[in-house]
């Protein structure tokens, strides 16, 4: 008698690597991109964004890829280029980049920050002339009166947290431990004029490469700290709230005898995240909690002139179809905090966005008075476009369009650059 096997069935790729998760393999540089539509002449500059993009071979989660820039550059209503590159660096710093003292730095929250050249050439490590030892977060905060770079490490040894301060020119003036109980995945922060504000959130660190780099705790509890920005770590004062995960904050102000602390906040570690706002008094040492809106939104954003001020407008990524656990149809939301009211740019069926930031028309223009730019991946095409709206009619069709060569892989946080002037 003769019995047949089957060959057993392929392990299903993680979607990291599947769709348009997956790693573009090589890099570009195409100039003199077509453009739809009219971008606006005042647009000057380079769009970059962060994404891990495994080099040699798969990774076992998305978040150890290697990092790759995105950049589109602009000017005066051209699209003069995009290209892409890896960030040749030992480490994946994939997540954000950011521009401080005229240095463009490529972020991940567990290493060193790598500086990059405007043309997206990893230039190497960058440590603060040796004052920085360990990791640096993905979102420190520039602060838009004093030029200053603030910012934190967590880590998988005592101190877990280290909160930092550079100067405008990009010294480093400040270094002070935070005491928490426990390595705790700490992944973004906010800042006010006088204030660093702290999340001590009972989702706990184990490292990255680890089977489980983070989970929830029971028991650890949740609180926000307020440092005085120049302040000594031992003067952090802590606020109890209830449980939940927050991944990124929108921003903070200080008002009368308040501060006012923006989130995208979720209840638990795996559950739905909502825009968020909590009330900390200063005076009675109470915190008021209450959500801004019911839909699930992640990656918020403001002008960034207006961080650790009073803002308005947030912008966030609606996610708006999840298959196992994973978004994949989104469109842009932007709210209006003071009306409450909250508008939609839908770009249609399968185009997907990513998330967007917002650029001033001009240096002194109003909150509202600018552009909302983003990546858009396009399944019907499997190629991806740089959209520019019209933040003021956020709804209306694109103000403009430039067709890039190449699918643009799913990623994390990106920034505008204008050009000095």
């Amino acid at each position: 008698m003769t019995t047949t096997t089957s060959a057993a069935s392929p392990e299903p790729l993680p979607f990291h690597l599947t769709g348009n998760f997956a790693p573009v393999l090589d890099e570009l540089i195409v100039h003199d991109l077509d453009v739809t539509g009219t971008l606006p002449p005042e647009l000057t500059g380079t769009y970059v964004r962060n994404g891990p993009n495994p080099r040699n071979g798969p990774t076992p989660t998305w978040f150890l890829g290697h990092g790759m820039l995105h950049g589109v550059r602009l000017e005066r209503g051209r699209a003069r280029w995009y290209r892409n590159r890896w960030v040749d660096a030992p480490t994946s710093s994939n997540t954000n980049i950011v521009r401080h003292a005229g240095k463009m730095l490529a972020l991940v929250e567990t290493a060193l920050p790598v500086a990059v050249s405007d043309e997206l050439e990893t230039l190497g490590a960058f440590d603060f002339a040796g004052g920085l030892t360990r990791g640096m977060t993905a979102h420190p905060k520039i602060c838009p009166s004093t030029g200053e770079l603030l910012f934190f490490a967590y880590s998988l040894q005592p101190p877990f947290v280290t909160y930092y301060r550079a100067d405008a020119s990009g010294a480093l003036v400040q270094s002070e431990p935070i005491q928490v109980g426990s390595p705790t995945y700490m992944h973004d922060f906010a800042i006010t004029k006088r204030y660093a504000l702290l999340l001590d959130l009972p989702v706990l660190f184990n490292g990255w490469r680890t089977p489980v780099p983070i989970q929830w705790s029971d028991d650890y509890g949740a609180r926000i700290g307020v440092l005085p920005r120049d302040g000594r770590g031992d003067e952090v004062r802590w606020f109890p709230i209830a449980p939940c995960s927050i991944v990124h904050t929108a921003n903070a102000y200080e008002e009368g005898g308040t501060i006012v602390l923006d989130v995208v906040r979720a209840p638990h570690l795996d559950g739905p995240s909502q825009l968020f706002r909590y009330t900390l008094d200063l005076e009675r040492g109470v915190v008021h909690e209450a959500p801004l809106d019911a839909r699930h939104v992640e990656f918020p954003r403001i002008d960034a002139r207006r961080t650790g001020s009073a803002h308005r407008y947030v912008y966030a990524l609606e996610f708006c179809d999840i298959v196992n656990g994973i978004p994949t149809d989104c469109v842009l939301r932007k709210y209006d905090v003071t009306t409450g009211r909250c508008t939609v740019h839908d770009f249609g069926p399968g185009r997907v966005s990513g998330e967007c930031i917002f650029v001033p028309r001009t240096p002194s223009s109003d909150e509202d008075d600018g552009y909302a730019i983003c990546y858009v991946y396009d399944r019907n095409r499997n190629t991806s476009d740089l959209v520019v709206l019209d933040a003021a009619d956020f709804a209306a069709p694109a103000l403009a369009t430039v067709a890039l060569p190449r699918r643009i892989p799913y990623g994390i946080h990106g920034n505008w650059f204008p050009d000095p002037g």
